[in-house]
């Protein structure tokens, strides 16, 4: 099984890699006079983005995500024709963070509610300057696709919105009657760290040791269909 995954993620970082040499020839055209720049603080805006504008943007999601104690991975990917008029750039960033995390969330005594378990990876995507999900927005196009070198074992995730994934992330013997209370307070952990929309998460049971992944696919933004290439990162998992 072990060399049907390493042709698959092989083939995903070349594909990624051939997204990186085209980027920079479109994001080099000049923008329009007057396009406005991305911006996380304009709910529902989505204006194309510039070179400078990609930049800057990238530089603030990673910045997010380390700030969260997530290591982005390798380099970013990028959506075309996904906001705006013209290119329509929406750059992203990937990350990945090993558990036990966050280090602390709601303290009660006795339980672990840790939102990612010890062994386990939550994986995260992060674009720049999509419109907020609503409850028509299509949520179940990106992927992670992972592979521990350590042990072998690898597979596939469907990654989510955060708000789907925090019920799941609150452990089964939380009492029924604070299990509302555990699951607010990692809402609002996640939701206060990444405030922008089209973000993805999974947490994945990858096991300890050196972790490889792929995160790739589509996300909707306001009825658009936007399509990212693979972008890999490597974690290792204590």
């Amino acid at each position: 099984m072990m060399p049907r995954r390493s042709t698959t993620l092989t083939a995903l970082t070349a594909c990624a890699a051939a997204l990186l040499l085209a980027v920079p020839s479109a994001a080099a055209e000049p923008a329009a006079p007057g396009t406005p720049a991305v911006t996380r603080d304009a709910p529902g805006v989505t204006p194309a983005a510039g070179a400078g504008d990609l930049l800057g943007a990238y530089q603030s999601v990673v910045e997010t995500l380390q700030a969260m104690g997530i290591q982005p991975f390798l380099y970013p990917t990028v959506a075309a024709n996904c906001s705006g008029d013209g290119a329509g750039l929406v750059p992203a960033v990937a990350g990945a963070v090993p558990g036990p995390w966050p280090a602390t969330t709601l303290p009660i005594p006795g339980l672990d509610l840790a939102a990612v378990k010890s062994g386990q990876t939550l994986f995260t995507f992060l674009p720049y300057g999509l419109a907020p999900d609503t409850a028509a927005t299509k949520t179940s196009g990106m992927q992670v696709a992972w592979l521990n070198v350590s042990t072998g074992r690898g597979g596939m995730a469907s990654m989510g919105p955060i708000a789907d994934i925090v019920r799941g992330m609150v452990p089964a013997e939380v009492p029924v009657e604070l299990r509302p209370l555990a699951e607010t307070a990692i809402r609002d952990f996640l939701f206060a760290a990444i405030p922008v929309g089209g973000v993805r998460a999974v947490p994945v049971d990858t096991g300890r040791g050196t972790v490889l992944a792929a995160v790739f696919g589509t996300v909707d933004n306001g009825g658009r269909s936007c399509f990212f290439f693979p972008t890999v990162g490597i974690t290792e998992v204590a």
